[in-house]
């Protein structure tokens, strides 16, 4: 017999898994430029953005048993044909992975034959392009490759592979070098496994300053979102979906823990005020080209939109070089 508290604990589990899920697939809620950026960087492809076309598909197939398969994430891009890539993050090393990103694989295939390749006599099923991302570290996580042997009746075997990212290795640096801003979130997530072993061991100081040191990886990784912004790397609407995604894990980490509730509404605060300031500081700049435009001053400039000089200063010269 279930005790009411566990049934209810159990239930928080879920939701709080549920919430995770779309959490991490809030991360490939981007713009198509920082999407197709994202999938060059770990598919070492070499799209152009103003040549694909691109679209997260479907990832749940139903089953013989009526039960539903879910995958993470599936993204078409169409160039000339279509190219499937699949994408799956893994928060706990799983030794059945490799035999569920082969399942996955194989009923998209399948769809996807079903949707738009039935056009010649002899079946022809093109398996997507997969990675596995794993964002702790363990014995089941092979150094490259996640491997299946398929053996077929005959005797001849095929061996079918999945390329691994080993997370824990990237730190911020690395991730920003590569282009892969939007995984720039998960960098909070990896000290839920520090967070386990304070618990485990009873540990309330340690745990107390493991979520500390987790707020300000995050007020860290949103300031390299607004600073890779400001650089003309990522758009606004980037940027909203990178701090929400810091956010979110931010919470399901406190909540996970029970560590400080105040620290949640702390984060809010900050990710929101962060927000608000760009948006205002965006919109100053605008008004700021279009006086350059009429002519004006960078004294009288600044004086209208309270922008440093400085500021309009490098705008002035941008607008000068453009004109040349």
């Amino acid at each position: 017999m279930i005790l009411l508290s566990e049934q209810t604990e159990n239930k928080q589990e879920r939701r709080e898994s549920v919430r995770l899920d779309e959490t991490v697939k809030l991360l490939f809620e981007v713009s198509k430029e920082l999407l197709v950026k994202t999938l060059n960087s770990l598919f070492h492809e070499n799209y152009d953005v103003d040549r694909v076309e691109i679209e997260k598909t479907a990832t749940e197939y139903p089953t013989n048993d009526l039960s539903i398969l879910r995958a993470d994430i599936f993204i078409k891009i169409t160039e000339h044909k279509p190219y499937h890539f699949h994408i799956e993050i893994e928060t706990e090393p799983s030794h059945e992975i490799a035999v569920r990103v082969f399942e996955y694989d194989i009923m998209k295939a399948i769809s996807n034959w079903r949707l738009d390749g039935k056009t010649t006599s002899e079946p022809e099923i093109f398996m997507p392009k997969s990675i596995v991302i794993h964002i702790e570290g363990g014995s089941r996580v092979p150094q490259e490759h996640h491997r299946v042997k398929l053996i077929m009746a005959d005797g001849n075997i095929v061996n079918y592979t999945v390329p691994v990212m080993r997370y824990w290795e990237y730190d911020k640096s690395r991730l920003i070098q590569e282009n892969l801003y939007t995984l720039l979130p998960l960098q909070v997530f990896m000290l839920r496994d520090e967070l386990d072993r304070m618990t485990a061991r009873g540990d309330e100081e340690a745990r107390q300053a493991a979520i500390l040191k987790a707020r300000d990886i995050a007020t860290n990784i949103i300031n390299e979102i607004i600073n890779i912004y400001k650089g003309g790397k990522i758009s606004f609407y980037d940027v909203d979906k990178i701090m929400l995604a810091v956010k979110e894990l931010f919470t399901h980490l406190n909540k996970r823990y029970s560590v400080n509730e105040k620290l949640n509404t702390e984060v809010d605060i900050m990710v929101r005020t962060l927000y608000d300031e760009n948006v205002v500081n965006q919109a100053k700049i605008e008004i700021a080209k279009k006086l350059l435009e009429k002519g004006l001053s960078v004294e009288d400039i600044a004086d209208s939109t309270e922008l440093d000089p400085d500021i309009i200063e490098e705008l002035k010269e941008q607008f000068e070089k453009n004109k040349r």
